[in-house]
């Protein structure tokens, strides 16, 4: 919604000061080539148009000096004009590439830097999808635009030169062609107007289709759309898609080919009235040839730069609807303070976080996922937060993390509101790992590291993919900790089973060394017996660090200084693993419905769980 609503305000004069000034930031000299070969290009439809005049005088004088002098004196100009239009090509297709990497490179700052609650709103990721289509190429519309300022600019020269040369013919002839060219402007005009009304319904349908068709090339959706056979379902629901985007282009190439047709009918009638009244002035005496071959071409050329500029200012207006989407979102408001504020010191010893009455609803939702949380950790202190799928769980560790912000209430840390703190400072505090997570195609030191290989500490690296438990697999790589992970760009890379790709999470999160460890569902892919282990890994770490356990293992929460039981977004009770059972509430029937599995396997079972 709040993209849609600085959508109204994006004026066409508004995003091209946007781009002028990204092009004087990133490349000021493709201003000036495009300029220079505009006026090359002027200059040369000008020499072209005055050409013909000058040698069909110089024929009917019958002096032979006279019309060599004149050949020589249009054509060298003319050779050197092409050469310089060749020559300023080349450069500014050049620019017009490296503006194009400006702006991709600004897209994807942009999301990498944005607030996270932005990443989860339909509005933000649908500008950000359009706006990284319309940097795909190199004829993208990102760079398309230079091209048509340049022909707007070679348009509006010629229009100048020609209107002081016909308005001498007769004024009345310049504004039937005026006149015939608005109307063929307001053809088009309607055009646009219906592209930008519909606009939202064709950035939906190819964001789907993008995503249907991501989802059928990755390896990660393979195994199951080849056993619940779900090629055929998802090939269906992408044809759905494209027949919807079918339409809309139907409509579209409809509403095009009125323009066109009224289009082509003014121009008829536009140039036929003009070369009517040429003709008539030549049969009756009143020009001669050599004047008639000039204005003819002045008609023409009249015609012809009146109809690209207003073809031109329709393109305009089409690129405007991609810059209007790349400018909302690259300005897409962020709330979360990232210049000054309070500053957190990771090597200093944590303070506690406080939840007050905090309530948090996703952008759409009908229906609060937090409701009321009252919730301290103190320093040193561990706390498991359990409780069914979808209770909250995950949502109040981002909200503990500061990637999102309550609704209503406050998250403090050492008893100032996170809102306070440097965003990033205060990301620093933490060492977390989450239930979903996506791993680069880098070498697995970078992965624990999670920066540069100049930066990274291979000792270090070794050491936390020992206590993960995860280091004899690695050591005996043929390339050890510098293979590369994952298949999807190097051939060699090597892959992992979901429980060693949650030990190489922890080992990242080991590696980072946080005042406060965050750790979400980290043994669901592992055994019994290698999460007995981790968790043995898990005291010792977090020794004397605050940290938040999420689990659905009841029985693995046991090490905690106290649990919380999350249901329906609220907590509904809280203690330790003893005074809970005592307690006889909801966390002993949970526990008791999950011993009972390993206790009492159902019949025709061999063993527990």
């Amino acid at each position: 919604m709040r993209a849609k609503e600085k959508g109204k305000g994006r004026s066409l004069l508004r995003n091209l000061r946007f781009c002028l000034a990204s092009t004087r930031q990133c490349a000021p000299l493709l201003l000036l080539l495009c300029a220079l070969s505009a006026v090359c290009s002027a200059s040369t439809a000008l020499l072209n148009t005055f050409l013909p005049k000058a040698a069909i005088d110089a024929i009917l004088q019958g002096n032979a000096s006279a019309l060599l002098l004149c050949v020589l004196a249009f054509t060298l100009p003319l050779a050197l004009l092409g050469c310089a239009g060749g020559f300023l090509e080349k450069y500014i297709y050049f620019y017009k590439f490296r503006m194009n990497a400006y702006y991709l490179r600004r897209i994807a700052h942009k999301g990498l830097t944005a607030d996270y609650c932005n990443q989860e709103e339909d509005a933000f990721r649908q500008l950000q999808a359009e706006s990284f289509q319309s940097c795909n190429g190199n004829f993208s519309p990102f760079t398309q635009v230079y091209g048509v300022l340049t022909a707007m600019l070679l348009s509006s020269v010629g229009l100048c030169v020609y209107f002081v040369l016909l308005v001498q013919l007769n004024p009345w002839l310049v504004l039937y062609l005026l006149a015939t060219g608005a109307a063929s402007f307001a053809f088009n005009r309607r055009v646009l107007r219906w592209t930008e009304a519909n606009a939202e319904e064709r950035m939906a349908c190819q964001q789907r289709a993008i995503y249907i068709s991501g989802v059928a090339g990755n390896v990660a959706f393979g195994k199951d759309i080849r056993l619940y056979a779900m090629g055929p379902w998802l090939n269906a629901a992408y044809q759905n898609v494209l027949r919807a985007l079918s339409r809309w282009y139907a409509r579209y190439a409809r509403k095009v080919f009125g323009a066109a047709a009224g289009d082509c009918t003014l121009s008829l009638l536009r140039e036929g009235a003009a070369y009517a009244f040429l003709l008539h002035r030549v049969l009756a005496g009143r020009m001669g040839a050599g004047d008639f071959t000039l204005y003819f071409a002045a008609v023409s050329g009249f015609s012809l730069y009146l109809g690209t500029f207003l073809a031109q200012a329709h393109a305009l207006g089409r690129l405007n609807l991609s810059f209007s989407h790349l400018h909302e979102y690259l300005s897409y408001p962020e709330t979360y303070r990232r210049a000054g504020g309070l500053e957190c010191d990771p090597h200093a010893a944590p303070q506690a976080i406080e939840l007050k009455g905090v309530s948090y609803r996703y952008p759409g939702a009908q229906e609060d996922a937090l409701f009321d949380i009252a919730l301290t950790i103190r320093p040193g202190e561990h706390v498991a937060l359990v409780g069914l799928n979808g209770a909250g769980k995950t949502t109040l560790a981002k909200l503990i993390c500061g990637l999102i912000d309550p609704g209503q209430g406050e998250v403090c840390y050492g008893g100032a509101n996170v809102k306070e703190y440097n965003r990033e400072s205060y990301y620093r505090l933490f060492s977390a790992v989450f239930q979903e997570h996506s791993l680069l195609p880098v070498r697995l030191a970078e992965i624990v590291s999670a920066c540069a290989p100049e930066e990274t500490d291979a000792a270090r690296v070794e050491a936390c993919l020992r206590r993960a438990g995860l280091w004899e697999k690695i050591a005996a790589l043929p390339q050890g900790m510098d293979s590369q992970f994952g298949r999807a760009i190097f051939d060699d890379g090597v892959e992992f089973s979901g429980g060693e790709v949650q030990k190489l999470l922890f080992a990242r999160a080991l590696y980072r060394d946080a005042p406060f460890v965050l750790l979400d569902e980290p043994t669901a892919a592992l055994d019994p017996l290698a999460e007995s282990r981790l968790y043995q890994t898990y005291a010792e770490t977090m020794r004397g660090k605050p940290a938040l356990f999420i689990s659905h293992r009841l029985a693995s929460t046991r090490f905690c200084d106290r649990i919380v039981l999350l249901e329906n977004g609220a907590i509904v009770e809280e203690g330790t693993h003893e005074s809970l059972l005592k307690m006889g509430g909801r966390y002993a029937q949970l526990f008791e419905t999950q011993a009972r599995w390993y206790r009492d396997p159902p019949a025709g079972e061999e063993g527990a769980l």
